[in-house]
C-alpha cells in the first residue's frame, strides 16, 4: 500500500502523560505501548506520512520502553559499555498515516533476550486501524571493541520479569 513521501527526525510523544506502558500478560512477554502525534514536516504534500518514518516511529517506540523500564539507551552505552545495533528490519504497510494522526505504537518482545532481540510491533491510527506491522532485530555489541556480545546482565534483569525462567 502507499506510504507517502517525506522526511522527518525529531520525535516526541504527543502527550507526554502517555509514555510506555509496561506490563506482563498470559503470555510471558514484554508489552508497550507508545503514543505520538503525525507533524506537518513528516508528511508530503497530500498530508501522507513517508514510508521511512515509520521506521523512526519504532525507535521511539523502543526508546521509551527502555526508559520506562529505568535502562535509557544512552545509559546502557555509557554505564555498561554496551550498543545495541539494529541489524533488521521488515515493516509491512498497510493504509498511509496521515496529518494529524495520534499513532499508537504497540510493541512486544515474546522471548527473552539472549543475544539479540526481537521486536515486534503494530502501529494503529487513532481509529485503531492497523497501519503497519514491523519486526526489528537488535544484537548487542561493546562500545569499545564493536564485538558481539550476549544480552547484559543489566538487561537480563530487567526483562526477566516478564518471562518464565528462560
Amino acid at each position: 500500500m502507499y506510504a507517502g513521501y517525506a522526511a522527518g527526525f525529531l520525535y516526541r510523544p504527543w502527550n507526554s502523560s502517555f509514555g510506555a506502558d509496561l506490563f506482563k500478560n498470559d503470555k510471558k512477554m514484554l508489552k508497550t505501548t507508545y503514543n505520538l502525534e503525525v507533524r506537518y514536516y513528516e508528511t508530503d504534500l497530500m498530508g501522507v506520512v513517508h514510508h521511512s518514518n515509520y521506521i523512526r516511529y519504532l525507535e521511539c517506540a523502543r526508546h521509551q520502553c527502555l526508559v520506562e523500564l529505568g535502562l535509557p539507551i544512552d545509559s546502557i552505552e555509557r554505564d555498561y559499555g554496551i550498543m545495541m545495533p539494529v541489524t533488521s528490519v521488515e515493516c509491512n504497510y498497510h493504509f498511509p498515516a496521515k496529518m494529524g494522526d495520534v499513532l499508537r505504537i504497540e510493541s512486544r518482545i515474546e522471548k527473552m533476550p539472549k543475544a539479540r532481540i526481537e521486536v515486534l510491533s503494530d502501529i494503529f491510527n487513532q481509529d485503531g486501524k492497523l497501519l503497519a506491522d514491523a519486526k526489528v532485530v537488535l544484537g548487542f555489541i561493546h562500545s569499545d571493541t564493536r564485538k558481539p556480545t550476549r544480552i547484559p546482565e543489566c538487561l537480563h534483569k530487567a526483562f526477566s520479569p516478564y518471562f518464565d525462567n528462560e
